[in-house]
């Protein structure tokens, strides 16, 4: 770890914040929104803006190359405290810089580690799925679902786990900026994590790739539903019912309750561990994309109360879940009722199958973002795309979601009807209960196009949330129009490609 020129370093950080300042108006501004209560406890807790470690003194501008490196500058202090337990990392105005490859799945001597050298001595995974695939496992229902798993395998899966998260998963401190150095920096096999209370974080020009999880967890009840349709699904024989997921851990950027973030210029993939490489190890029915042993969680995911946050000039590529905002339909403060105010503007998605993004809760921002991507073939006679798109804009519980001028362009199935705007968005809403009935689900889009045509996108939601019996949605500028609350250039639909492509990712800064 070396320092590096103060001069040098200042002048790129007042670079960025002077972008900053000017790009996150629309996030800056979209606190005053929030319910009175919270907003007031954000403004006493968090700064005026996103400026990251801008004011740094040369003690603590750094260049790092290493795991080592970079956990030392975010810890100067070291991870744990005198009395042993967990340190938080620093606070202390921050610039550190990526040079070349920093790979998270390495020791102290940077050797690179494998699940060997994270594995529990009774972990084994073909035992594993021979325990708990459906034929053996999904005997019985609670509650209308398989039972949670229990038993040796799966806690010696949830001990491998955790040492691999020790190792993986790294906490950023407030007031930091994390910037790539030339055209080739990275961060791969792990996780930049912000979390609960960090404020004031930019990410910029930086590739993220492969977040692994050697020892993702199956859920025979994720998705799980008793469908009579399908041969053989009874109340009292589930073992054919459709469900169960593999669910893994880590996203590339986990935002988990932080403020004033700013992630600009990276690009976020799965790198040289595609998901094609880990098929379903199950028996039929459970084949397919469904049921890959998924290994990769989220690209950049904004959960709880988290707040504040940019999502600019990005590109996704090669990923399956990709934007998750808001990690659950239980609706309460600690859950970011009230929060998640968060904008994503001229992000490039090629080949990235779902959540682009999903939301629940916040009031999103969505514009002049490129989609590029291939619908899968629907009835199986051609191999489908590595990434198949699923769909882009996912309308979640009680979401305040405003789409403005995105151009979509999706490839036909080869072997079915071109794509329309049922392909481009996707409904998960319920109807608010207890404290929040009454309370509804917002949507609104306007100027984007899908294969150069104009797209009705709002008639399409409203059509699928109708036609799955959910509640009717309520266009989003009866409530809130970004426009009422910061300032921002939108540009029409017909430049988006060249803008986008042209400068979004890392390495082109």
């Amino acid at each position: 770890m070396t320092q590096r020129p103060k001069l040098a370093a200042a002048a790129l950080a007042a670079l960025a914040a002077l972008a900053a300042a000017a790009v996150l108006a629309a996030a800056a501004a979209a606190a005053a929104l929030a319910a009175p209560a919270l907003a007031t406890a954000a403004a006493a807790a968090t700064t005026s803006g996103t400026t990251g470690g801008d004011g740094a003194t040369e003690d603590n501008i750094f260049t790092v190359t290493t795991r080592r490196e970079l956990v030392a500058a975010l810890f100067p202090n070291g991870t744990t405290g005198p009395d042993g337990t967990p340190a938080a990392p620093s606070s202390t105005p921050k610039i550190i810089y990526i040079k070349g490859t920093i790979d998270l799945s390495t020791d102290d001597d940077n050797r690179p580690l494998t699940e060997k050298d994270y594995a529990d001595p009774a972990f084994d995974f073909q035992a594993y799925v021979d325990a708990y695939k459906p034929s053996v496992w999904n005997t019985t229902l609670v509650n209308g679902k398989p039972p949670p798993l229990t038993g040796p395998l799966e806690e010696a899966r949830a001990r491998s786990a955790d040492r691999q998260k020790a190792t993986t998963l790294i906490q950023v401190g407030s007031n930091t900026s994390i910037l790539g150095l030339g055209a080739d920096a990275k961060i791969i096999h792990g996780t930049l994590y912000l979390g609960a209370g960090i404020d004031n974080v930019v990410i910029r020009n930086v590739a993220f790739e492969d977040a692994f999880d050697f020892f993702p967890a199956w859920d025979p009840g994720d998705s799980f539903r008793l469908d009579t349709s399908v041969p053989g699904c009874t109340a009292e024989t589930p073992l054919t019912c459709p469900g169960g997921r593999w669910n893994s851990e880590y996203d590339l950027i986990q935002v988990i309750g932080a403020t004033h973030v700013w992630i600009d210029h990276n690009t976020f993939s799965d790198g040289d561990r595609p998901d094609k490489l880990f098929p379903s190890v199950f028996e039929a029915p459970r084949t397919g994309h469904d049921y890959s042993v998924q290994h990769h969680d989220g690209a950049v995911d904004v959960t709880l109360q988290s707040d504040l946050v940019t999502i600019s000039y990005n590109k996704f590529h090669d990923h399956d879940k990709t934007n998750l905002l808001g990690g659950t339909d239980t609706v309460t403060p600690q859950n970011g009722w009230g929060l998640l105010s968060v904008t994503l503007h001229h992000n490039l998605y090629e080949d990235a199958t779902q959540r682009l993004p999903r939301v629940r809760f916040g009031k999103v921002h969505v514009y002049n973002n490129y989609y590029k991507g291939t619908l899968a073939p629907s009835d199986g006679a051609k191999p489908a795309p590595d990434y198949p798109f699923l769909y882009a804009l996912g309308i979640g519980q009680l979401a305040k979601l405003y789409s403005e001028a995105n151009v979509f362009e999706i490839a036909a199935d080869p072997v079915g009807p071109p794509a329309t705007a049922t392909n481009v968005i996707s409904v998960y809403h319920k109807a608010g209960s207890g404290d929040f009935a009454g309370e509804k689900t917002y949507f609104f889009d306007a100027e984007s196009t899908l294969n150069g045509e104009a797209v009705d996108l709002f008639a399409a939601a409203q059509a699928a949330a109708l036609a799955a019996n959910k509640p009717e949605l309520t266009a989003t500028d009866a409530l809130w129009t970004p426009g009422s609350s910061y300032e921002y250039t939108k540009q029409p639909a017909a430049e988006v490609k060249a803008e986008v492509t042209s400068k979004a990712g890392a390495g082109g800064l």
